[in-house]
């Protein structure tokens, strides 16, 4: 099925792609730190461009990432999310450990201490764009970045700006950016230096009973030329206060607009706070360019847990200190190399508590006990060494080739009492207690991870690629030390994936078109078994097609699309309720997920653009025995310039009132249940450059 898709697309590309004009070149961050030609990056990069980004004026980032194909983020509630690229929707400890999220190449959190909602932290409102790779990164990053990775780029210039923003359920949101430094030439100025603050501030009332969220986010970008040095610095606050809304329950729940507003967990809460700053120093040492980039991150949180039974508290934070470094160079005209060290050194702490007894059956009474159910902490290294070529084999063929080894080591200490007794040292019933505290211990984990890619330009406008790569995680904090029922040690190694991919790319000055298909194999990925531990050895095939267009046509008119193929499958056997899983399609993975534009721009500075989302249907279980049917949306978009200075903007997100699930899910206990997704909503926002 994937390659007759594939003959279809390419097809279809050689019929666009008629006519013969100098292809406009595209620069990204995400993969080598700097910023670099498209062209001269493993060609699974995309760029979401700052006039995309302002069209969509996303509430929330998953708007976003839905514009690039393979991509398949599912919304929570507020601003939650579930990470997908190349994969399933994933769920879990280790979940957030398969996408490295970044702003400005810098990762948002530790490696071993991520979190699935993770790029709540990013300044993505006002990013003047965001990278997206689509399976392996570079050799310049490691551990996390297994199936993909993103990152945040905000500008150290640009115009002077207010925005207010105005939704339904009494959504707020203002916005605003200031630059100083006089010109946008000061940076080149010995001694001279230029940036910008970035302020976000946003409320939303909620679609649903008893939630919403508050958020407040703030920026800022500096960069300085001092002698021979190049300096860029930064750094990103963000707050967020949010009640939350958990999952509907009964079948299709989410056609019932009363059912969808409903809260079942009006208690619940996500507190969090983050706050990173860095520096970046580049500067000529003989024939190459040294790059030194230390920074600092520290993140707390605080999350009741509504979907565990007694409602338990989470409290978690990190602090930690890292550099990246690179020295960049070149061999004659056609060899470019870098070799770079990073480190990154975090203590990170965890507390899960609860304050009042477990209500449900005597079974759940006796094994989730009010107190103390962890408290650790883990002091952890990660140490990276890496170099990365790029080789003009001739005029039409160029070679990406890179290298990292990388090593993680955690060391733990259980502040609280060994085992799975309640916190005072008294056993529990039936057995024992649900959650096992296992005692101090090490434990550390390395690999080598190789790249390579060959890239044929077979025109001025055709590129063509292979590549094969491996990628890696380290378990996460989390999946080694939060452990339930009889597990006292979590004996895990390192996720790893395998891919092969080829593709075509074609560009002009109107038209920007590329497809992509790949092979994916994970393995050793680890899970929640049916006693409840956590083991690694379990494997997972992927396969897919993926399409990106961008035409315009007729000067006023253009056309836009993301689209993929894909098919996710579980390839070791693994026995639930009775099943052996092994050749079933992997759950919350549809085959199909996509959406195409067509827009229209007047002479009078008046532009419009209608886009058609779809989302094939999946299965709810591995046992592949329940199932989502899928859903389409239409959202429609236009804005007014009024004059130089102002601009007003109208959204109709769902336009046709679609009653639908952002996520749906299955459990014994449960049945049916999903995150419903909100009616027709109408946005209106003004924004003023001054």
């Amino acid at each position: 099925m994937v390659r007759k898709i594939y003959v279809v697309a390419l097809a279809l590309l050689t019929t666009i792609a008629s006519q013969s004009l100098v292809a406009l070149e595209e620069v990204a961050v995400i993969g080598t730190r700097i910023a670099t030609a498209t062209s001269q990056l493993p060609a699974n990069v995309s760029v979401v461009d700052g006039e995309l980004l302002q069209r969509l004026a996303a509430a929330h980032v998953q708007q976003v990432l839905s514009q690039v194909p393979g991509v398949n983020y599912q919304r929570g509630n507020g601003q939650e999310s579930l990470p997908s690229i190349r994969s399933a929707v994933l769920t879990g400890a280790g979940a957030c450990g398969s996408v490295l999220v970044m702003e400005q190449a810098i990762p948002v959190r530790a490696a071993g201490f991520c979190n699935v909602n993770e790029l709540f932290d990013t300044h993505f409102e006002q990013a003047a764009q965001i990278e997206v790779v689509r399976g392996a990164n570079s050799a310049f990053y490691g551990s996390n970045s297994l199936t993909g990775s993103i990152n945040v780029e905000l500008p150290s210039s640009g115009p002077d700006q207010l925005a207010l923003e105005l939704g339904p359920h009494n959504y707020r949101r203002l916005q605003t950016a200031l630059s100083y430094g006089g010109n946008d030439h000061a940076g080149d100025e010995e001694g001279a230096a230029q940036g910008r603050l970035y302020f976000t501030h946003t409320d939303d009332d909620g679609y649903r009973d008893d939630a919403g969220y508050q958020q407040r986010k703030f920026s800022w970008r500096h960069t300085l030329r001092h002698g021979q040095w190049e300096m860029a610095a930064g750094l990103t606050f963000t707050d967020l206060a949010q009640e939350t809304a958990g999952f509907i329950v009964g079948e299709e729940s989410y056609r019932d607009r009363a059912l969808s507003r409903q809260n079942l967990d009006p208690e619940a809460f996500r507190d969090t706070r983050s706050l990173r700053a860095w520096a970046r120093m580049s500067r000529p040492v003989g024939n190459m360019e040294l790059t030194l980039t230390p920074y600092v991150r520290d993140t707390s949180m605080d999350f009741l847990q509504h979907f565990l039974p007694g409602d338990p508290l989470e409290q978690n934070q990190q602090t930690g200190v890292g550099w990246q470094s690179s020295l960049r160079g070149t061999l004659g005209e056609r060899l470019d190399w870098s070799v770079g060290v990073d480190a990154e050194f975090t203590d990170g702490e965890l507390l899960q508590s609860q304050d009042r007894p477990t209500e449900g059956s005597a079974f759940l009474r006796a094994t989730v006990p009010a107190g103390i159910h962890y408290d650790y902490q883990v002091d952890a290294r990660q140490l990276g060494a890496f170099t990365h070529l790029r080789w003009q084999a001739s005029d039409a063929v160029q070679v990406l080739a890179g290298l990292r080894y990388e090593h993680m080591r955690y060391d733990y200490d259980n502040l609280a009492l060994d085992g799975r007794t309640r916190d005072d040292g008294t056993v529990c019933g039936f057995g024992g207690c649900r959650y096992s505290r296992p005692a101090d211990r090490q434990d550390s984990f390395s690999h080598w991870s190789p790249k390579l890619e060959i890239q044929w330009s077979l025109s001025d406008q055709w590129r063509a690629h292979l590549a094969v790569a491996d990628s890696f995680r380290a378990p996460q904090a989390t999946e080694l030390y939060r452990l339930q029922r009889r597990q006292s040690v979590a004996q895990l190694d390192k996720v790893r994936a395998t891919s092969v991919e080829a593709g075509l790319r074609w560009g002009s000055e109107a038209q920007r078109i590329s497809l992509n298909a790949y092979q994916l194999k994970q393995r050793n990925l680890i899970i929640r078994d049916s006693d409840f531990f956590n083991v690694d050895g379990q494997r997972t095939d992927s396969s897919g097609v993926e399409l990106a267009a961008h035409v315009q046509f007729a000067d006023a008119w253009h056309v836009r699309g993301a689209a993929s193929y894909a098919r996710h499958k579980y390839a070791s056997d693994q026995i639930l309720g009775g099943v052996n899983i092994n050749g079933n399609e992997v759950d919350t993975a549809p085959h199909w997920v996509g959406n195409a534009a067509i827009g229209w721009r007047s002479g009078g500075g008046f532009d419009a653009e209608l886009e058609l989302q779809h989302q094939s249907g999946y299965f709810l279980t591995p046992e592949n025995s329940v199932r989502y049917p899928g859903h389409t949306l239409l959202n429609l978009r236009s804005s007014l310039q009024i004059d130089q200075s102002w601009q007003a903007g109208l959204r109709l997100i769902n336009l046709t009132d679609t009653r639908y699930a952002e996520r749906a899910d299955f459990t014994s206990f449960t049945g049916h249940r999903y995150f419903p997704g909100e009616p027709r909503a109408v946005f209106a926002d003004l924004r003023w450059q001054f």
